[in-house]
C-alpha cells in the first residue's frame, strides 16, 4: 500500500491502458480519479471489465474513486476537472497523462496527406491534453511541495513508421517528450517529478480492431520486437508504478521506452 493517502488523476482511464494504470495504483492504495470522454467507453470495443465502470472496479479494491467526463484537449474542461478533484479530495499527488490516440483514418495519416482536422484533433488529444492537465495540477502540487506527473509518448515519436503513416501522431508524441523534459526542469525545485513512458505496440481491443487487424500488420509488427510479443497494458502500468512510487525518488525528466527491444538506441 505504498500509495495509501495519495490521490491519482488518470486521463483516458475508462478502458485499456488507462484502466490498467487505475487498477494498479488502486491496489497500491491510491484514491483514483478516472477521466475519460465517456466513462463507459470500454463498451465501444467490447472490452471486458469486472464491474459496470472502471470507477466501480476501483472502489471494489477498497479505495475511493470518482469519474469525471471531460475533454483534456479543452482547457476550461481540464481546469474544471482539477477543481472538482480538489473539492472532493483536497489534493492531487499523481497525474497520469494517458489520454491520446490517433484521430482519423490510419490510411490517411501520411505526413504529406493527413487532413487538417485529423492533425489538429490528434495534437489536442495527445500534446495539448498533456500540457493542459499538467498546467492545471502544477499549482496545487507546487503549494504542497511535491507530486508526480507521468506523461505518455509513443514509439512513433522515436522512430518513423515505414512509409510515413502515423505522422501527425508521431509528431504530437515527440512534443510530449520535449514537454516532459522542460516541465521536469521547471518543477524539480518544488519536489515534483515529471517523467514519461514510451510504449511501442500494445495489444488493446481498440488497436486489435482498428490497426492490428489489417492484413499482415500484426505479424509484421511482432517481427520487429526482440521479445517476440506485443506488450499488454500491464507492462506499461508496471513502469508507471516505478515512476509514482519511492523507487524513482531521484528520477525526473526521463523518458523510458517500454518496447520489448523494438527501439534499438
Amino acid at each position: 500500500m505504498k500509495l495509501k493517502g495519495r490521490v491519482a488523476l488518470i486521463t483516458g482511464a475508462a478502458r485499456a491502458i488507462g484502466r490498467s494504470h487505475a487498477l494498479r495504483l488502486a491496489r497500491l492504495g491510491a484514491d483514483i480519479v478516472i477521466n475519460d470522454l465517456n466513462l463507459e467507453s470500454y463498451k465501444e470495443f467490447e472490452e471486458k471489465i469486472t464491474a459496470p465502470t472502471v470507477v466501480d472496479e476501483v472502489r471494489a479494491l477498497g479505495v475511493r474513486g470518482i469519474g469525471i467526463e471531460a475533454d483534456v484537449g479543452k482547457k476550461p474542461q481540464v481546469e474544471a476537472m482539477v477543481e472538482k478533484v480538489l473539492d472532493e479530495f483536497g489534493h492531487i499527488d499523481i497525474l497520469i497523462n494517458n489520454a491520446g490516440g490517433l484521430a482519423g483514418d490510419v490510411m490517411k495519416s501520411y505526413a504529406s496527406l493527413a487532413p487538417e482536422e485529423d492533425i489538429r484533433a490528434t495534437l489536442d488529444r495527445n500534446l495539448m491534453g498533456t500540457i493542459f492537465c499538467s498546467q492545471a495540477v502544477a499549482g496545487p502540487m507546487k503549494q504542497q511541495r511535491g507530486g508526480r506527473i507521468v506523461n505518455t509518448s509513443s514509439q512513433a515519436a522515436l522512430q518513423a513508421q515505414a512509409g510515413g503513416f502515423y505522422a501527425h501522431y508521431g509528431a504530437a508524441k515527440a512534443g510530449v517528450i520535449a514537454y516532459t523534459r522542460y516541465l521536469a526542469q521547471e518543477l524539480a525545485p518544488y519536489g515534483i517529478l515529471v517523467n514519461c513512458v514510451i510504449p511501442a505496440y500494445v495489444s488493446t481491443e481498440r488497436l486489435e480492431r482498428k490497426v492490428f487487424s489489417l492484413p499482415g500488420m500484426k505479424e509484421q509488427l511482432v517481427a520487429q520486437i526482440p521479445l517476440g510479443r506485443m506488450a499488454v497494458p500491464e507492462d506499461i502500468s508496471k513502469v508507471v508504478e516505478f515512476f509514482v512510487t519511492d523507487l524513482s525518488d531521484y528520477v525526473t525528466g526521463q523518458c523510458l521506452s517500454v518496447c520489448g527491444g523494438a527501439i534499438r538506441f
